[in-house]
């Protein structure tokens, strides 16, 4: 009987097909192709960061001055930094901090290597030429955004001069003093009374020009000339609630008139 003789080739492919490593590599051959492309795109770099995309919370278009500030400061901080080592809340918390524009922020992390940014904004609204000379920017309800003129010669004549367009008013008054708030921004208190005063005044469709606050007493001068004076030493709820009805009566028998006072039980009303 022929007796086979086994091809050296043969046998040493059948002995190494049954070595113990081998076997291991061939039942887990996809994970360790995996665990290797993994690593490759850590070695070539692609989690690390290098795109974003900047929103407005509120679903408004984004001013570009702070949608670019937003972008420098993640470009500053953030960019080349690996997908994992970085958290969405540190990123929010330096946004909130970094840029005085950003009320909130939200970050998004989209792999491998971008960030969604969401913020809800403040609007710049008026001017201040404050005690120390300097010209600031503020939001609605006093929050300081930014210091303008800061290159003039004129400080006080260049902060006047920014609201030229009607786009903010001047405030003005040697009694308001800046806050520093907890996220390092600096807040002036008292316009969280006046802005409220402001939205009513705005809302019988005057523009404002000026305010000022001299010893408690409000003088708000609209673009036409007209002044509606308040008092910050009274309730201002009250004050606006006579405001309501003078406003109500003023325009429904189409009145004209160069300031209205309410500070008093009896608003006074002068042609």
């Amino acid at each position: 009987m022929p007796v086979k003789i086994k091809n050296s080739k043969s046998w040493f492919k059948e002995r190494f097909s049954r070595f113990r490593p081998v076997v291991f590599l061939k039942k887990n051959l996809p994970f360790f192709i995996f665990i290797i492309l993994i690593s490759l795109s850590f070695v070539l770099g692609l989690w690390n960061i290098k795109r974003y995309e900047v929103f407005n919370q509120n679903g408004e278009d984004l001013d570009d001055k702070i949608e670019n500030l937003i972008v420098e400061n993640l470009h500053r901080n953030i960019t080349g930094k690996n997908f994992f080592s970085i958290y969405s809340k540190d990123i929010e918390k330096d946004l909130e901090r970094g840029i005085s524009y950003i009320k909130s922020a939200r970050v998004m992390k989209i792999v491998p290597n971008k960030l969604e940014v969401f913020v809800d904004t403040y609007q710049p609204r008026s001017l201040i030429l404050d005690n120390n000379g300097q010209c600031k920017l503020l939001s609605q309800t006093g929050v300081v955004l930014e210091r303008v003129c800061e290159d003039s010669e004129d400080t006080a004549t260049c902060c006047v001069e920014y609201t030229s367009d009607t786009k903010y008013y001047i405030f003005k008054s040697d009694e308001a003093e800046t806050a520093k708030l907890s996220g390092g921004k600096e807040q002036l208190l008292v316009m969280k009374v006046i802005s409220n005063v402001v939205k009513v005044v705005e809302s019988f469709g005057f523009n404002i020009r000026e305010i000022v606050l001299e010893e408690k007493v409000l003088h708000i001068t609209d673009i036409d000339g007209k002044t509606h004076i308040f008092t910050l030493s009274d309730s201002i709820d009250t004050q606006l609630a006579r405001y309501f009805v003078v406003m109500g009566k003023v325009k429904g028998e189409g009145m004209e008139f160069s300031s209205i006072d309410v500070r008093f039980e009896r608003p006074v009303v002068k042609n």
